[in-house]
């Protein structure tokens, strides 16, 4: 029998996770927790941050290089106004990097660990007083870093290009019913975020106990295995890199 894995991706990410699964020889069972919204309000905030001036701009993820691309296409060319500015280009792991690369852009900066303490260290590491950061990122980004960058005399500015809009509650009840039965081996988590949701939604439904009770928890990168750990919860298996092949592979050597 195989082994029975659930991963929560966003929609435009849910198939290649099944493909993945199923080539590392795992029964797979997922749906997206939310759907991401652009936020149109954003372009006028890139083009004015473009007019005061960019020395590092931070991407978070890949969703987070997507949806600026997407938000910008055929209004502001994105790559050649950031190779025009010369500014810093720092990414959360690599295939945040890896990303950037496929669009003919290089990341400069990269914390050696994925999350908020990694971050610091980076910054710690580097000159930020006086220098105007900006990031691109979902509205549930982390706030503690610009608290700490503006502490350091960094000027900060924080862009939320995309939104979470969460599916309605009764297509979550049949969901979550339906993942109970399935009775996963594992459960992956890929994202602070993702598991949030997942855990708040679960709280609601009353059935976290019957979902974690008899799996183990896998996570993507230190910082979402950080959040998992502080609602209380064991997580058995954090992938090295912040990639869901990554992950695979580690439950593979779990096995």
């Amino acid at each position: 029998m195989r082994i029975k894995i659930a991963a929560f991706r966003p929609k435009n990410l849910l198939s290649h996770a099944r493909e993945l699964a199923e080539q590392h020889g795992f029964d797979f069972f997922g749906f997206p927790v939310f759907e991401l919204v652009e936020r149109n309000e954003a372009l006028n905030e890139i083009e004015a941050a473009f007019k005061e001036g960019i020395d590092i701009l931070v991407f978070t993820s890949v969703n987070g290089i997507k949806k600026s691309f997407e938000l910008c296409e055929g209004k502001i060319d994105l790559k050649k106004r950031l190779l025009e500015t010369n500014a810093e280009l720092c990414a959360i792991g690599p295939v945040t990097r890896e990303e950037l690369e496929k669009r003919g852009l290089s990341a400069n900066l990269m914390p050696s660990t994925f999350s908020t303490k990694g971050l610091e260290e980076l910054f710690n590491a580097i000159r930020v007083k006086d220098r105007r950061i900006v990031f691109l990122r979902s509205s549930e980004g982390n706030k503690e870093i610009i608290a700490f960058l503006e502490r350091k005399g960094a000027v900060v500015t924080d862009i939320v290009i995309y939104e979470l809009k969460k599916k309605d509650m009764t297509e979550f009840k049949k969901l979550f019913e339906d993942l109970v039965k399935y009775k996963p081996d594992y459960v992956i988590f890929t994202s602070s975020l993702t598991f949030e949701i997942f855990f708040e939604l679960s709280k609601e439904l009353d059935i976290e106990k019957e979902i974690f009770r008899a799996t183990k928890i896998a996570a993507i990168g230190d910082l979402t295995a950080e959040t998992i750990t502080g609602k209380g919860m064991k997580v058995d298996l954090v992938a090295e890199k912040s990639t869901f092949e990554n992950i695979l592979n580690k439950i593979k050597k779990d096995l």
